[in-house]
């Protein structure tokens, strides 16, 4: 039996082993992980061709707690895309490549279907998808913008920081815009 083509992710040799030195490992160290369950070599001939098996880099990334797709080097591709066009490309290059911004949970919440969370705390409370849309669209960005700030004043009774250990009004700041201010619904 031939072994079977698997898609790959680009990966960006340099960008990925200045993650692992920030995080004190290396491709060999690596390699002796069982969670990774790869050898350093493999992981080696992987940063060599530029390209990995998208599971390899997501243990990779949930072992180092960063994003896989930080990891592989594509936040580095986007600045460098657009860098020419930034007001202050090297702020914006600053805030890219400090990695304690992109850990593992940044990649789960990439996967987050925030339409259907809307749909189902609304129809929780007996509210359905017609009554929501029947609303004038001010006040579905005025509700959608409500139920976030109470999600957000619940979540700080109870949790002091984030996953990254930032206070949970910073963490709001950061990565709550989605929540509070996405298009959960399109018209």
């Amino acid at each position: 039996m031939a072994n079977k083509k698997t898609e790959k992710v680009q990966i960006s040799r340099d960008c990925f082993l200045r993650i692992i030195r920030e995080k004190g490992y290396t491709v060999e160290s690596l390699g002796e992980v069982p969670e990774i369950d790869r050898s350093g070599k493999t992981i080696q001939r992987c940063l060599t061709s530029g390209e990995m098996q998208p599971d390899l880099l997501d243990r990779i990334g949930r072992f180092l707690d960063v994003d896989p797709t930080y990891l592989s080097g594509e936040y580095d591709r986007r600045f460098e895309e657009m860098k020419d066009s930034l007001k202050s490309p090297e702020l914006t290059h600053y805030l890219w490549t400090k990695t304690d911004r992109f850990p593992y949970s940044k990649h789960e919440t990439e996967n987050i279907d925030y339409a259907e969370y809307l749909l189902n705390t609304l129809l929780i409370n007996n509210i359905s998808k017609e009554q929501f849309l029947a609303l004038d669209p001010r006040k579905r960005r005025s509700l959608q913008f409500d139920i976030g700030m109470a999600l957000h004043t619940v979540i700080k009774q109870y949790f002091d920081v984030d996953s990254r250990g930032l206070e949970t009004d910073m963490g709001m700041t950061a990565d709550g815009l989605t929540l509070l201010m996405g298009d959960w619904i399109k018209e």
